[in-house]
């Protein structure tokens, strides 16, 4: 069965590849396979070092960096669903855990990332194989040697998992130590110490690879300033805490959409409260497995929508668990598998039919876009034409070669006055003519006031032109307004 999964999964992914990077973040990955200095974000710090060497392996056979990546996700996919099954059948039942696999195969932002260049299929993969062996290593039916033997086993994996995934390091560390009071004192001893050796030898590989150990420290240091500063509540104080939980309910909205009442079921239902209090270790081993990365994230950061694919695996399994209360509470048993049907085809058709983000067509018009783009601008003349973009500037610099780019952090500078005069900033250049042609990249940016022209792509991608004199100046507003003042 979990092979069939794991097919079934990867069959559904494939039809979806991009053909062109994700994200500015995909571009660093990029150029973190081609030299590897997170110091430089080649790619961010820490820098995943593992993972980068295994899309340098890929690449080497694809002689593509983003099919590679592709191939990674969709592979960690299939994997992620097909572990979800395995854990979920031992720490419930089958039936609970065939459930668990559809909530997750179908998850709409979890099938969508199955496509693009971005590691967090493989975060999701990594925590429930981790939290799988775990689990293994708490079981009462084996004898402390078995179980010492398995929490090494389990301490290993997430050693190594860690130079993927740096994180988890934070977010599995309660579950090691449940697992270690299963152990003896020397057993667990001999498990940290296995932690510890991976861990370090990753870090080390990482400071050799990044030109000395100092150096990658320093970047490390620098990256997690940078997260601390702007997102944290140590940087912000308690309004972090409202930004936070507002982007982690925003992509838990899109990532999970029918299977939410059913965690909320599982949580308010006295009858599926009293068969998960019947095992205290399980519920403890649940509840730390889903609220160590929450409370990570609603503290301190979350980023973007394929963080929560820490807690996706752990968050399928509870709504299973609602499904079949659902049906109980109702006392018509029978409606369980219309429950679970209609979640499953629910989500399915938001990802394959709406026009939702991060649905198939908003990732189409994503990936054709890019290309469209850049063929659309190709004419333009660059000396005379600037393009303009806050969120994409990584992107635009890969991909779009010529023009000049006005790039601006849309948090740090949200408001400026930016003349277009040849003389007026080096971000100009290279700069000719009276004329020049401003030209909107990001879907995100707002075209204030008059003499815009918006041209949409094929697919549905959009620029938007404004054709006025160098005397003219650019003012951004509010961070996304931009206007052109005459």
């Amino acid at each position: 069965m979990a092979l069939a999964l794991f097919g079934l999964t990867l069959l559904t992914r494939l039809p979806f590849a991009m053909t062109s990077l994700y994200a500015p973040d995909s571009v660093l990955y990029v150029r973190g396979m081609e030299r590897f200095d997170p110091f430089d974000q080649q790619p961010q710090p820490p820098g995943y070092l593992w993972y980068v060497l295994v899309l340098r392996a890929i690449a080497f056979g694809t002689h593509d960096p983003n099919r590679a990546m592709t191939i990674v996700a969709a592979v960690a996919g299939a994997a992620t669903v097909a572990l979800v099954y395995l854990h979920a059948a031992r720490l419930y039942d089958e039936r609970t855990a065939k459930v668990s696999a559809l909530f997750v195969l179908t998850a709409v932002t979890f099938w969508a990332y199955g496509g693009v260049a971005y590691p967090y299929t493989l975060l999701a993969a990594l925590t429930t194989l981790c939290a799988l062996l775990f689990w293994r290593a708490l079981d009462p039916a084996q004898p402390r040697p078995r179980r010492g033997l398995r929490l090494v086993v389990a301490s290993a994996a997430w050693g190594i998992a860690v130079g993927f995934r740096s994180d988890l390091a934070i977010f599995l560390a309660p579950l090691w130590l449940l697992a270690a009071t299963r152990a003896t004192i020397a057993t667990a001893a001999l498990g940290a110490g296995v932690v510890a050796a991976l861990v370090g030898a990753w870090v080390f590989a990482s400071g050799l690879a990044d030109g000395g150990l100092a150096r990658f420290l320093e970047a490390v240091r620098i990256q997690s300033k940078f997260v601390d500063d702007r997102y944290s509540i140590f940087g912000n104080g308690p309004i972090a805490i409202y930004r936070n939980a507002y982007e982690l309910g925003r992509f838990f909205g899109r990532g999970l959409y029918f299977l939410i009442p059913l965690v909320v079921v599982t949580l308010i239902s006295t009858e599926a409260r009293r068969v998960e209090l019947r095992d205290r270790w399980r519920t403890a081993f649940l509840g730390l497995w889903l609220l160590t990365p929450l409370a990570f994230y609603i503290f301190i950061h979350v980023g973007e929508y394929g963080y929560i694919f820490s807690m996706l695996p752990g968050l399928a399994i509870v709504a299973s668990r609602g499904s079949i209360a659902l049906a109980k509470g109702m006392r018509m048993p029978r409606t369980f598998k219309w429950i679970v049907m209609a979640v499953v085809l629910g989500n399915a058709a938001i990802f394959l039919l709406s026009d939702t983000p991060i649905s198939a067509r908003d990732i189409a018009r994503h990936d054709r876009g890019i290309d469209e783009k850049v063929a659309y601008l190709a004419p333009f003349a660059p000396d005379s034409t600037e393009v303009v973009t806050a969120y994409d500037d990584v992107l635009v610099s890969y991909y779009l070669h010529g023009p000049a780019v006005l790039r601006y952090d849309p948090v740090a500078t949200p408001a400026f006055t930016d003349p277009l005069a040849c003389d007026a900033a080096s971000s100009h250049k290279p700069c000719a003519g009276t004329d020049v042609a401003v030209v909107l990249w990001d879907d995100l940016l707002r075209a204030e006031g008059p003499g815009w022209q918006e041209v949409r792509m094929p697919h549905g991608g959009r620029l938007r032109i404004a054709r006025v004199p160098r005397t003219a100046s650019l003012r951004v507003s509010e961070g996304l307004g931009v206007e052109i003042v005459r």
